[in-house]
């Protein structure tokens, strides 16, 4: 039996709990602070979905109905990078404001996510990174070789996002390929970076 799993992180961060998960629908408030799967993401994708479709219910009732931003606060190491794009994907497709802010850390599959956001805030001690996915696989040679094109397309699918959601050069995201090391940054890099728009002091 064949197995491919594509993920970010080198080691599954341990201790995630499906209890790091929290959402106030009223206050439009998601805390996303879990390994990014199937069921976190799900939980998230299921209840901002819920929102943009309320708000869309009300476009159609009120004129000039002003959609209030939604609120993703993030802390996580990150995860599956299958599960990321369907959050990001809903973000980037959302007519609702969805902003999102960095407690703490955001890196790998949760960098991409956090990227997604509208517009994006972290703390003064708020750290990002950046690095290229990793692959759990298990099959015969064949196996690798057919899949190779799928895991070479997602890989740039990944570098060709982080550079127009940002402004890291083009030869700092080669040479973390190349190189296979993390790429941290810190809140003072963050602007200059164009990863966040403000930082919230």
């Amino acid at each position: 039996k064949y197995i491919m799993k594509c993920e970010f992180q080198e080691e599954e961060y341990m201790g995630s709990t499906r209890d790091n998960i929290y959402i106030d629908i009223n206050k439009r408030t998601f805390f996303l602070a879990d390994n990014i799967d199937n069921e976190s993401a799900g939980k998230l994708m299921w209840d901002i979905l819920y929102l943009i479709r309320e708000d869309k219910e009300q476009d159609k009732k009120i004129l000039c109905y002003n959609r209030e931003p939604i609120k993703l606060y993030i802390n996580s190491y990150g995860g599956s990078i299958d599960d990321m794009w369907g959050l990001i994907d809903i973000i980037l497709a959302s007519k609702t404001p969805i902003y999102t802010y960095c407690l703490g850390y955001a890196q790998s599959a949760a960098f991409n996510i956090f990227l997604a956001g509208h517009k994006r805030f972290c703390l003064e001690h708020s750290v990002f990174m950046y690095h290229q996915m990793s692959y759990w696989r298990d099959g015969k040679h064949q196996d690798f070789v057919e899949n190779r094109v799928e895991m070479d397309n997602i890989n740039k699918q990944n570098e060709e996002y982080v550079i127009k959601r940002t402004k890291i050069p083009e030869d700092v995201i080669r040479n973390v390929r190349v190189t296979k090391k993390d790429f941290y940054i810190h809140s003072s890099k963050a602007i200059e970076y164009g990863v966040v728009d403000k930082i919230l002091m």
